[in-house]
């Protein structure tokens, strides 16, 4: 069995999801970009940290629509995103933790990173290095 086969109800056992809607954005691109062959756990973080939010989600979908049109095998192009994205100091955050996932497989970045949220994001940063810790033991 694959991880990807017990991944989304591993997440939810430990109750990260932080909404109904959260869950169900996460299995809605998991399920767009689980066959794709630049699917990763740490593409699977990411999946979770953009499903917090409609406007997140809608553009990271846009992006994973971009690498299966190209045909992707890695995640360069979500790593470019991260990097450049133009945004708010926490945003700016959230998006750091992305690239840390992309940057460094397999590994789950400090929480000091938390401390740097503002309080409206702390639930989700805590949760996505949850979910880290969760994917890399699978």
């Amino acid at each position: 069995m694959d991880w990807r086969d017990y991944c989304i109800d591993e997440i939810a056992k430990h109750r990260c999801f932080v909404s109904a809607l959260h869950k169900k954005r996460f299995i809605e691109m998991f399920d767009m970009v689980q066959d794709e062959p630049f699917f990763t756990k740490e593409v699977c973080k990411c999946l979770f940290l953009a499903a917090w939010d409609r406007k997140y989600t809608n553009e990271i979908e846009s992006v994973l629509q971009e690498m299966i049109d190209k045909n992707a095998i890695d995640t360069e192009i979500l790593v470019n995103r991260a990097r450049n994205k133009a945004v708010s100091p926490y945003e700016a955050e959230i998006y750091k933790l992305e690239r840390n996932f992309l940057e460094h497989p397999g590994e789950t970045p400090d929480e000091s990173c938390l401390m740097k949220l503002s309080a409206a994001w702390i639930p989700l940063g805590d949760c996505a290095l949850q979910v880290s810790e969760i994917l890399d033991r699978l």
